[in-house]
């Protein structure tokens, strides 16, 4: 059907030859040549010699090039040709290639054996247009791999494809297509010389290559990458009937639908739509300054950073749906960085007014947002104009209640955990204070909905229904029983003693809001010290889980066993056995200081239980030297470890610890105790902390009483002594532990098994240190570790300031270039949580210091 539709075909030929023959053979005559020097005649004759060897069936063509045209011989260019024009036709197309192939011989001259190379050629047909026309497949029967093949043939990547879009479009004009999206922009994107020049999609007509277009789609979508073909197009059309062919138009339009709903189901996955703006924001913003056509599909795909959205990128439609109530505007600034626009003079009062404001940090946001006028009915408007700054002053009462209205709940859920059940919380004004207890009586909490403190708590995370640590909702309540603590005190006496107490209480949470500032370890990181509180931690750890049955067939009930999962392996005791669907019902003991019942679980692949370890199953004590006994409950643990059962090998390393905290104390050794140490600068009162250090046993009495080297005499039971020879094992088994506890979430108790990692290395013999290399070594590389595990676990607690001095101290260690590149970014990560924090704690620590100044019955401060 395709015979006769080029309009040049054979003839073409004598473009590059001075001559063409034609050896042709049907199944019921004889073997012809025809030859031609296309000069208007022809001749015709019997094969008799069969120089160009004997067919049975078809037809040869043989080209004798002209003397300039040496470049057809070259099997390089003969395959780019095919590559470019017949990679997809349905017939196959071989191409004899030359195959060189050298190898060492070894020769024998003048009686000696010399090694010389022997080159071997060989030919053979190679297939040359193995490419498939994966479009006329229905999509769900192409694999990923088979896309991202013909991906990378088109673009010529060598990485995989971002996004792809099967097009089978029918109607009144029909055409398949391939759109793929990269990973990563060309270098010469914006290049204006190029971007004309960039060809991005390939017209086929009956999969026979046509051309390639640059104008198929806008300018913008340049980096999109796809193959279109059509059965309604003529395979003779001209370069000049293509740029007036009403098909094309259609094809146009059908194209850039396409693109856009490829971009569209990219943003449905947060993880890829990531890669996406990284790589394309800037042709997102190029399309809205220049494209109008398409300018309304365009606004939906835009991302931004803003002051509420932290690490995530937030669009326009999600910034709208959490808009404040009765709001009516997009609010932006413009800067160089995040930085910047983030301390804007401009947008200070509208962030303390709980606006959010969208960050445009790039170069190419200037000009996009002059044709950014409106989107869904929302004004787009600069925080730098003065219809901002009079946004301050437009809100009503009623607007400022109901944006109160979320820690209106708060409240009522807080003071009812309490124990102030019949309470109830409304809203008031008029008094000075921030809140009051109404005129009814006691029942009644009024809260000042113009008052600062509670501006500034109704924008914390947790108010607004983010996800916050145990220690950030801690800190919440306490400033929100604090409040109610105020309103206590509204109208009575300045001489009372409580409101003394209430502004000390403002200035030990003024100091929490500082997470640490100026401290390097919190009381909560104090490790047990002592074998009895020891031993107790570990036997708190350890699972209830009753008579273990290990014994009997493994899917039995009552067998003791273990689920292995990829994330997390756990012991568990079979409660049911489903012998048809082959699944078990298990339940999972629960620690027992949890005081928690058995979590339990039906339903699981038995495919998923595993026996216990042999050494599980038949338990023993070990005995022997500390080192044997420690050794031995460290390596079970580490098999356990590998497996992911991050409970059972927290039990071993626990057994371990406590071997080293029941060992005998004697004169002169080196010990941990907990001292009170005082805070403060000397001029203003003092408080007493608890802190680790390090002092020498002196003697010890028949008590058990140790007289130290301090002059302290405490308890054996309030001492962690220190092995100088086995502090590798020893702070091997801590930092173990504190892995598995950072795996189960128990991010407090991980940071204080890793400050035991760190002082008991600061107690460390330098004089053995410098004669043990590998004790050196040993040594560095778990302080730097410590630290970078410390830091993780005090982020994960909302400590930013302590991990941020975490970081420093492991950097300035030295660490390998893989640690460096880790704690880079971490730096990153607890940066950014500082500001985050700054931005939420400041505010209110500041509206406390106000608050304390009031209660002391000082001229308050605007």
């Amino acid at each position: 059907s395709m015979i006769g539709q080029f309009g040049v075909g054979f003839y073409s030929s004598y473009l590059v030859s001075e001559k063409v023959r034609v050896v042709s053979k049907s199944n019921d005559d004889e073997q012809y040549i025809w030859e031609s020097a296309a000069g208007g005649t022809f001749l015709v004759w019997k094969d008799a010699t069969f120089e160009h060897g004997v067919l049975k069936r078809g037809t040869k063509v043989i080209c004798y090039l002209k003397d300039d045209q040496p470049e057809f011989l070259e099997s390089d260019r003969l395959k780019d040709l095919i590559m470019k024009h017949s990679a997809f036709v349905g017939f196959p197309i071989e191409l004899l290639m030359e195959h060189r192939k050298e190898e060492e011989v070894e020769v024998e001259e003048d009686g000696q054996i010399e090694k010389q190379k022997k080159v071997t050629v060989s030919q053979s047909w190679e297939l040359i247009n193995k490419n498939k026309p994966l479009w006329l497949r229905p999509a769900e029967e192409v694999t990923h791999d088979e896309y991202a093949d013909l991906y990378k043939w088109l673009a010529g990547d060598w990485e995989d494809h971002l996004g792809v879009k099967h097009v089978n479009q029918s109607g009144q004009v029909d055409f398949k297509a391939l759109l793929y999206c990269p990973r990563n922009a060309p270098k010469d994107m914006f290049d204006m010389g190029k971007m004309s020049q960039r060809f991005s999609i390939r017209l086929y007509v009956r999969r026979v290559f046509i051309k390639e277009f640059n104008d198929l789609i806008p300018k913008w979508m340049g980096f999109v990458k796809g193959i279109v073909d059509s059965d309604d197009m003529p395979l003779n059309i001209s370069r000049e009937m293509l740029q007036q062919n009403s098909i094309l138009k259609h094809i146009k339009t059908g194209l850039q639908k396409a693109i856009f709903a490829m971009f569209q189901e990219l943003s449905e996955d947060k993880a890829k739509f990531k890669i996406f703006q990284d790589s394309f924001a800037q042709c997102l913003k190029l399309g809205v300054y220049e494209d109008n056509a398409n300018r309304e599909s365009i606004l939906p795909l835009l991302r931004y950073y803003s002051s509420k959205s932290g690490e995530e990128l937030l669009g326009l439609d999600e910034y709208i749906d959490r808009a404040k109530p009765g709001q009516r505007h997009i609010l932006y600034i413009t800067g160089r960085t995040r930085r910047d626009a983030s301390r804007s003079p401009y947008i200070e009062g509208l962030k303390r007014d709980g606006f959010e404001v969208l960050y445009m940090t790039d170069p190419v946001d200037e000009y996009a947002v002059q044709f950014l006028k409106e989107y869904r009915g929302f004004e787009v408007l600069s925080c730098m104009s003065m219809d901002a700054a009079r946004l301050l002053d437009r809100r009503t009462e009623d607007d400022m209640k109901a944006e109160l209205e979320p820690l209106r709940k708060w409240f009522l859920a807080v003071l009812g955990s309490s124990g102030n059940t019949e309470i109830s919380v409304t809203f008031g004004t008029g008094f000075e204070s921030c809140a009051r207890l109404g005129k009814e009586g006691c029942q009644v909490l009024e809260l000042n909905f113009k008052h600062g403190l509670l501006k500034e708590l109704s924008k914390h995370g947790i108010v607004q229904g983010q996800k916050a640590t145990p220690e950030e909702q801690q800190l919440l309540e306490d400033l929100l029983k604090l409040v109610f603590q105020i309103a206590k005190l509204d109208g009575g006496d300045l001489e009372d003693p409580s409101r003394n107490e209430v502004c000390e209480r403002c200035q030990e949470i003024i100091q929490a809001l500082s997470a640490g500032e100026g401290e390097s370890l919190t009381v909560e990181e104090l490790p047990q010290l002592g074998a009895k509180a020891v031993a107790a931690e570990a036997e708190k750890a350890e699972l209830s889980a009753g008579d273990r049955k290990a014994e009997g067939p493994l899917l039995s009930c009552g067998r003791c066993v273990r689920v292995v999962r990829p994330e997390r392996s756990r012991r568990a005791i079979i409660s049911f056995v489903d012998e048809d669907a082959n699944t078990v019902d298990v339940f999972y003991p629960q620690p027992k200081s949890s005081n928690k019942q058995d979590e339990e679980e039906e339903g699981v692949p038995a495919k998923l239980v595993q026996a216990l370890q042999d050494f599980e199953e038949a338990p023993s004590r070990e005995e022997g030297s500390l080192f044997k006994v420690a050794s031995a409950a460290k390596e079970r643990g580490n098999q356990l470890f590998k497996i992911k059962d991050y409970e059972a090998a927290s039990e071993l390393y626990s057994t371990a610890l406590a071997a080293f905290a029941a060992r005998p104390v004697a004169r002169g050794e080196r010990v941990l105790i907990a001292e009170e140490k005082d805070v403060g600068k000397p001029s203003s009162s003092s408080k007493q902390r608890l802190a680790l250090g390090l002092a020498t046993v002196m003697s010890v009495d028949a008590e058990s009483t140790c007289e130290l080297s301090n002059g302290q005499e405490v308890s054996i039971e309030c001492l962690l002594p220190i092995c100088q020879e086995l502090l590798p094992l020893h702070t091997s088994c801590y930092m173990n532990r504190a892995r598995c506890r950072q795996n189960l979430h128990m991010h407090k108790e991980a940071s204080q098994d890793l400050t035991a990692v760190l002082v008991l290395w600061q107690a460390a013999d330098k004089r053995m240190l410098e004669a043990d290399p590998e004790m050196k070594e040993a040594e560095a590389k778990a302080l730097y570790t410590a630290e970078y595990l410390r830091s993780r676990s005090r982020l994960v607690r909302g400590l930013p300031r302590l991990a941020a001095q975490d970081v420093k101290g492991a950097l300035a260690r030295n660490p390998p270039a893989a640690t460096v590149k880790q704690l880079r970014q971490l730096k990153t990560e607890v940066a950014t949580a500082q500001e985050k924090q700054k931005q939420v704690n400041g505010p209110v620590a500041r509206e406390l210091a106000k608050l304390v100044i009031f209660l002391r019955g000082a001229p308050t401060i605007s």
